[in-house]
């Protein structure tokens, strides 16, 4: 493994953590923020916990993808009603 496939790893599991986290906040102001926001998250938690020292780190970003998704949805229907 080169150093640079191992020094890219740690980071997908960061960068899913901080989408799905902004795309939660997102969720709140603009909805389709939050779904693209909530779905890269989701992809990248997929991608970051197929790694056996990240898994951890990659479940909590796919989670806080989910509930990106999750508050766009209700705060779209919420506008919609």
């Amino acid at each position: 493994m080169s150093n640079v496939q191992s020094a890219a790893k740690p980071t997908l599991a960061y960068v899913s953590l901080a989408l799905g986290a902004l795309g939660v906040i997102a969720g709140f102001l603009v909805p389709l923020f939050a779904w693209i926001l909530g779905a890269a998250g989701l992809v990248t938690g997929f991608l970051a916990y197929r790694q056996p020292a990240l898994a951890k780190l990659g479940q909590i970003g796919m989670v806080l993808g989910f509930v990106a998704i999750l508050v766009g949805v209700y705060h779209f229907s919420s506008i919609m009603a």
